[in-house]
């Protein structure tokens, strides 16, 4: 059995859609089967609503909507079977829908033939039996009262009723106790997962921090004993410069182990995406990493992953943030003219997580402060979670409005991930790495660059 779907009204009012499936998705969400004016249809929720075809009927539930979903003019307060005909409307002043019912042509005669028996007047047969008999007074009358065999049968007809209307409302509750705990244990599950994966970050950097401040203080060692024996000046020149750099990176290292890195993603995780982008000459997607500043959607990434030579811009650009399933359509809306940043513009309403703050001071971009990126190495495939990830390192040389270089690890699809100081706020973006697609000596731009760009 089929069913036509018709908006009347909204952005996209006269488009028809005839769907013969057991779930019929309904939102603004690129990916709905009915899908609604991202732009205009501003009170229909993302993910709105669904039709769930139940036998030979088609229920109506909402998806948690922000605004509602009504039938009839009514608001939803659970499923509700649809009828032929029924006009059905997503948010209060949002598009409005009529839904058929197609039916096979046996199934049109069939719903003919038993039309009549479920419109004509309900009489049951035994309430004109009596006065039929009534009217016969050759008959003998009525017993007085009913035998002891129909009181006995009334007595088990009643107790089967009541047993069965028992069981219907524990099979319900039943029912309802395995949804809740289904869906607390789906949230348990994430929420185990998320302190898990914070842990098993927290309790990496830290083994990653130790093996770094053991090299450093046996690098030291071997600096000292060297200088301790040379003679030459230029020799010992170039050892004391190695040996500053070394004491300036074992600071840096005993400064990183006393941030909280699990603070800082906890408060900017959620903000961090994955950023799918497409020209118009090519069906291949590339992958990078762009960060979002405002709750309105607007985020950063580098220009080389949305602008190419020629001042050209992609076809298609989404974002997923990091956490969800969710690809979410954007548009390119500047870039910077000498500098690797631009920005790009959520199509969809928000509000969107954001970063927790940009310092455009610089105060966290000196030499030796510990720093933290949180981006996608080896990017996303989009059909899953995205989880981004949380790396360490410090700044190793800092040029105000200029340049940041680091020593940290990167990979490729990093490019545009967020640079964050000790206190948790931005302090810049990162663009590249000294050696090739995976480095420990990367570089990027103070966040300062982007301020223009972003409004600010």
């Amino acid at each position: 059995m089929k069913c036509e779907l018709r908006i009347v009204s909204g952005g996209r009012a006269g488009h028809r859609d005839v769907f013969d499936k057991s779930y019929i998705g309904i939102g603004r969400h690129p990916v709905s089967d009915l899908r609604f004016d991202a732009e205009k249809d501003i009170d229909a929720s993302t993910r709105h609503a669904a039709i769930l075809q139940s036998g030979d009927n088609f229920v109506l539930r909402d998806l948690g909507s922000t605004n509602g979903t009504f039938v009839n003019g009514q608001k939803l307060a659970g499923d509700q079977v649809l009828h032929d005909g029924d006009t059905l409307q997503f948010g209060r002043n949002g598009p409005e829908v009529t839904f058929r019912v197609l039916r096979e042509e046996g199934e049109v005669v069939m719903a003919a033939v038993q039309a009549p028996a479920r419109t004509a007047p309900e009489v049951p047969a035994l309430s004109r039996r009596p006065a039929t008999r009534a009217d016969r007074p050759a008959e003998p009358p009525a017993p007085r009262g009913p035998s002891k065999t129909a009181v006995l049968r009334a007595e088990v007809a009643e107790t089967r009723t009541r047993l069965r209307a028992l069981l219907i409302t524990l099979g319900i509750v039943a029912v309802g106790a395995v949804a809740v705990v289904v869906w607390q244990g789906r949230r348990s599950q994430q929420v185990v997962h998320d302190v898990v994966v914070q842990r098993d970050t927290a309790l990496a950097e830290i083994a990653r921090l130790r093996t770094l401040q053991a090299q450093t203080d046996s690098m030291r060692q071997q600096l000292e004993a060297q200088l301790a024996t040379e003679r030459d000046s230029s020799r010992r020149a170039m050892i004391q410069s190695s040996l500053g750099y070394v004491q300036r990176r074992a600071v840096a290292l005993h400064q990183a182990e006393s941030v909280d890195y699990s603070a800082i993603r906890s408060a900017n995780d959620r903000a961090v995406a994955v950023l799918y982008v497409r020209f118009a000459d090519t069906t291949q997607m590339w992958t990078g990493t762009a960060f979002c500043v405002s709750t309105d959607g607007r985020l950063i990434t580098n220009r080389h992953l949305v602008v190419r030579g020629n001042d050209e811009t992609p076809r298609d650009i989404a974002v997923q943030f990091s956490g969800t399933r969710d690809i979410l359509p954007a548009r390119f809306l500047r870039a910077s003219p000498d500098a690797d940043i631009a920005v790009i513009q959520l199509e969809s309403r928000g509000p969107f997580p954001a970063v927790a703050g940009l310092d455009s001071a610089g105060s966290g971009s000196a030499e030796g402060a510990p720093i933290a990126l949180i981006g996608f190495p080896g990017g996303a495939d989009g059909r899953s979670v995205a989880n981004a990830k949380l790396v360490t390192g410090s700044v190793t040389r800092f040029i105000p409005d200029s340049l940041l270089e680091l020593d940290a690890f990167s990979g490729t699809g990093a490019s545009g991930s967020p640079i964050f100081g000790r206190d948790g706020r931005v302090v810049g973006i990162l663009y590249g790495g000294r050696g090739g697609s995976s480095s420990t000596e990367i570089v990027g731009l103070p966040i300062r660059r982007a301020w223009g760009l972003i409004g600010h």
